[in-house]
């Protein structure tokens, strides 16, 4: 993963956070942790990671608008973001894909998902 040596992980869950950051750190991938997205957006400013995985449903300011205002953003516009949630309907993944995701995936996680996840944020960031 050359191009990702840092990610931002946002879900109101402190439990996801501690799962997530355990596989990214596996990695060699510097952890970047938000609780809800107007903490998120202080710490994609102040850290300026390469990718996001986002959750949907946080309290404060949810995921799908988070990725919308990242995408709004002339800065961020092009981070690679990963939805995070535990529906799977095609109405849900195409809310995230609209909002401005660029992966969804369904908790819970697991390190492969998170691997594919990674590699396919690589090939986002090489079309650039």
């Amino acid at each position: 993963m050359s191009n990702i040596r840092s990610v931002c992980i946002v879900d109101d869950s402190p439990g996801m956070r501690k799962m997530g950051a355990g596989f990214l750190q596996k990695a060699d991938i510097e952890v970047h942790l938000a609780k809800d997205g107007y903490e998120a957006l202080r710490v994609i400013r102040e850290a300026r990671p390469d990718a996001c995985f986002i959750d949907i449903e946080m309290p404060n300011l949810d995921g799908l608008k988070l990725a919308s205002i990242l995408r709004a953003s002339t800065q961020f516009k092009h981070l690679p973001i990963a939805m995070l949630s535990s529906t799977s309907s095609p109405f849900d993944i195409q809310k995230g894909l609209l909002a401005g995701a660029d992966l969804y995936l369904t908790k819970p996680f697991t390190g492969d998902k998170i691997a594919k996840a990674l590699i396919d944020m690589e090939a986002i960031i090489d079309e650039q």
